[in-house]
């Protein structure tokens, strides 16, 4: 029974993954062409992360079931929380450094793909 387990709890951490992998391309392409920033585009994919994984461990029987759904339901919200305040504090307050740091962001990437303007 505890290989079947095992086995049970592979297969969700497995679909889980392949699910949010699939997922997150398409949300983000959708607001790229929206013209919205990177840390805007990355807002419902860690909310979707959060409620998803935080939906499954209950259905699992608790946070205290499996440590890969804890440790992916902590890391989304701290992320989660990260970029609220990020886009909503710091892109308010000072749109100069919100600016830098999106430009350092994209120029982290290897495509250094600008799809939007900081305007």
């Amino acid at each position: 029974m505890d290989i079947f387990m095992r086995v049970f709890d592979t297969l969700i951490i497995l679909s889980f993954s392949i699910l949010i992998a699939f997922i997150t391309p398409f949300i983000m392409g959708v607001l790229r062409k929206r013209n919205y920033d990177i840390f805007i585009q990355l807002i419902p994919v860690f909310s979707i992360i959060w409620l998803s994984s935080f939906a499954i461990s209950i259905a699992m029987g608790g946070l205290q079931e499996l440590l890969f759904f804890r440790i992916v339901f902590w890391g989304s919200l701290i992320g989660l929380i990260i970029l609220l305040l990020l886009t909503l504090a710091i892109r308010i307050l000072w749109k100069e450094k919100y600016d830098a740091i999106i430009e350092w962001v994209l120029s982290l990437h290897p495509k250094n793909d600008r799809s939007f303007s900081l305007k």
